[in-house]
């Protein structure tokens, strides 16, 4: 893959990136906010302990597994929340309606029944947590229906513990949807705006995008102290090759030359098409030295092999970025270069 296409998938990976962290985090309040419970009921309700077996300590267990896990980036996130969805839903489940089954009202650890609901909103898609949500509060009315022996009290804190989970249902999966929607219409504009940025023919960076990443290459090179090289690449003979093959035959040579190129460039640096048969290659942290070397390598695959079935030669112009260059005088030393290169016979290399 080359840079060109590495970046225009970089929006993509920023956004996945930044949910992912998002949904760590969302975890990570969730288990430290049940510990912070367990901890105030310990200090506070000292008669009151909890079983070391029982339910309130085993999910503080768990939350301290996930705090560590969400905290280790090399974990992978996805398969965390399938494995903790598949064993929580169960355990919930199976808390609610042994709850039920002795009029227990949903105080304690199982109050936190309505803060289950939120988070699986931010950490699984708008259907899955709408599904998961549905799925308790429909236990907790067939205990109801099922096991009418409850006290008005006990009955009163069930309905109200329903409708608050009902309510954070609607509201969770309206805006889960919504931050969707808006997810995938923003990768769809990233999409459109990266290929806009495209020569249409050769799928490489069209002329102003090539300017623009120059542009960007020369600022990080005088920040950052590092050299950069600029290759100019043109086909030789080009005119010859669309008189004698067609206008057709010549796009599938262009297309050619922009693979190649990639392939050779790879994630070195990026490949443009500046117009006609010219391509440029901005290499970034590349010296003039080893610019040269590689374009001599190029120079030799292109003439050793043919593209798109017809035999092709391209000449080079290599020149590096100075102090003080603005982007005219970097590209001026390429052109001069590769006249030079031209001037002596074409399938050269100068610089």
């Amino acid at each position: 893959m080359s840079a060109t296409s590495s970046r225009s998938s970089l929006p993509a990976r920023q956004v996945a990136s930044t949910l992912e962290q998002g949904r760590r985090v969302a975890l990570q309040v969730v288990c430290a906010g049940y510990w912070l419970y367990l901890l105030l009921h310990m200090l506070l309700l000292p008669t009151l302990r909890f079983d070391p077996l029982g339910p309130e300590l085993m999910t503080g267990y768990l939350c301290l597994i996930v705090l560590v896990l969400t905290s280790l980036p090399q974990i992978n996130l996805n398969f965390l929340i399938l494995s903790l969805t598949a064993m929580c839903v169960p355990f919930i489940l199976f808390e609610m309606s042994a709850a039920l089954l002795v009029s227990m009202q949903p105080s304690g650890y199982m109050g936190w029944a309505s803060v289950v609901v939120v988070l699986i909103f931010i950490i699984l898609p708008w259907k899955v947590g709408s599904t998961i949500s549905g799925l308790l509060i429909l236990n907790i009315l067939r205990g109801l229906i099922f096991a009418p022996h409850h006290s008005a009290d006990t009955l009163n804190a069930w309905l109200s513990t329903i409708c608050v989970m009902l309510t954070l249902t609607v509201i969770g999966a309206m805006m889960s949807r919504f931050v969707e929607e808006r997810l995938v219409n923003n990768q769809e504009v990233h999409q459109q705006l990266a290929e806009a940025r495209m020569d249409a023919l050769t799928k490489v960076l069209g002329r102003a995008a090539a300017e623009e990443a120059l542009e960007h290459g020369m600022q990080r090179s005088r920040d950052n102290q590092q050299p950069l090289s600029l290759l100019l690449c043109d086909l030789d003979n080009f005119k010859a090759i669309n008189d004698r093959h067609g206008h057709p035959a010549g796009d599938a040579v262009l297309r050619a030359a922009a693979r190649r190129l990639r392939r050779h460039i790879g994630r070195m640096g990026t490949v443009g098409r500046w117009g006609g048969e010219e391509f440029v290659v901005i290499l970034p942290g590349i010296t003039k030295t080893d610019a040269l070397m590689l374009a001599e390598q190029l120079r030799r695959d292109i003439a050793s092999s043919e593209l798109a079935g017809i035999p092709v030669t391209a000449s080079f112009g290599v020149s590096a970025y100075r102090v003080g260059d603005s982007l005219s005088d970097l590209f001026e030393r390429s052109d001069q270069r590769l006249y030079e290169a031209k001037n002596a016979g074409r399938n050269m290399v100068r610089g």
